[in-house]
């Protein structure tokens, strides 16, 4: 249950910095897309100590957040809410493609 307030307190910094509900959007996104390319690069690049630091210190994505501190209807809701904030990201990403040709 603490998880519960801890990412509700989270999301309200969040939005209190950002006040625009498309720069939350969009800061999620960033998010995500570091810690995976971060992943990619500490399993891909062979040395050995940068791998261990970036697998014990660095989680693969923000579902895997999610998924090791929650369980049960909040994980199902939480990673709903992800994937409903990376299809908003997606018509963000493609409106803004087609409004600069």
């Amino acid at each position: 249950m603490d998880v519960v307030v801890i990412i509700i307190v989270i999301l309200a910094l969040v939005v209190m910095i950002f006040k625009k509900f498309s720069n939350v959007v969009y800061y999620i996104g960033i998010v995500d897309i570091f810690l995976r390319v971060l992943d990619f690069i500490g399993n891909n690049i062979p040395i050995p100590i940068f791998t261990n630091f970036v697998n014990s210190y660095f989680p693969n994505s923000i579902s895997h957040i999610i998924e090791m501190y929650s369980s049960g209807i909040f994980t199902t809701v939480l990673l709903w809410a992800l994937c409903i904030n990376y299809m908003v990201l997606l018509f963000y990403l493609i409106r803004t493609f087609w409004k600069k040709k």
